[in-house]
């Protein structure tokens, strides 16, 4: 998977740290990271926010997960720039910790990861399968993440052929600082996909060109060779597309999708060729 690298501050932790105090263990692990923090010179405006939290199931109500919310300004080369990012932490109430393992194996960052909702299924998402189908796959992809090169195109090409056994929800997802052309890319796939040539979100995987390459031209020529369409410089430069690219990009931050390709089977993220191994309605 190749993750998307991230603009924001990462706050390094020791892995367990002792706290003090008779409030909240929300309260006493907020005040605790302010107070560790506040004296950084390169953080200004450090506001930190409980976004959810949840007990450890096999700790006897002893330990608890943590999702904070961390914002501020950063000092980046001499400028402040502004970072927002979550972070999950685990206390029983006198010490914390950022990692926190069961005996089975289970980690419980696991508890507080987004999943996705109703919403997220929509019909402008669509590409392939009916929306009432047995099973939903949603994909966030890169066309350029050779990841995503291996394993999406054979994935599309086998679930679209069950359409009652699965529906394909599909988000754009370029990864612009590895894969500058995807931008350009991705756009063209989009406008594929509210025209109707939605098998060209397959076939566009297999697009000849760098991942590098910044000539608008060369992109779009070789989309039209991959897909076999006949799309213009109107087409790569419509606004739908880059809005369309920015949502997208809205819902991966909210799931929290770190890399490509994330694909989710039924709400649950998985991988490898697990659709090979789920029954098919269709014919029945």
């Amino acid at each position: 998977m190749r993750k998307i690298t991230s603009k924001l501050i990462t706050l390094s932790l020791v892995a367990t740290t002792l706290l003090s105090g008779a409030t909240s263990s929300e309260t006493k692990l907020t005040d605790f990271l302010k107070s560790r923090y506040s004296s950084n010179p390169n953080i200004k405006e450090l506001k930190i926010d409980v976004v959810d939290s949840a007990t450890i199931p096999n700790s006897k109500n002893m330990w608890k997960g943590i999702k904070l919310n961390l914002s501020g300004q950063f000092n980046k080369a001499g400028k402040y720039v502004p970072f927002s990012e979550n972070q999950i932490f685990f206390t029983d109430g006198e010490n914390f910790t950022d990692s926190l393992t069961a005996l089975d194996g289970t980690d419980w960052k696991t508890l507080f990861v987004p999943k996705p909702e109703l919403k997220h299924y929509s019909a402008t998402h669509l590409i392939h399968g009916n929306l009432n189908a047995k099973h939903k796959i949603l994909i966030f992809s890169d066309p350029l993440c050779p990841y995503c090169q291996r394993s999406i195109p054979p994935l599309l090409d086998y679930v679209k052929k069950y359409p009652k056994t699965f529906a394909v929800f599909y988000y754009h997802l370029p990864l612009e600082r590895i894969h500058p052309a995807a931008v350009q890319l991705t756009k063209l796939m989009y406008m594929a996909q509210i025209r109707g040539d939605k098998d060209a979100i397959g076939t566009a995987y297999h697009t000849p060109v760098s991942s590098k390459e910044t000539s608008d031209e060369k992109i779009l020529e070789a989309f039209n060779r991959a897909t076999g369409l006949k799309y213009t410089m109107a087409d790569l430069n419509s606004p739908l597309a880059t809005r369309a690219l920015l949502k997208d990009k809205e819902v991966a931050s909210e799931l929290e999708v770190r890399g490509t390709p994330t694909v989710y089977l039924d709400g649950v993220k998985t991988g490898g060729e697990f659709y090979k191994s789920i029954e098919i309605v269709d014919n029945k």
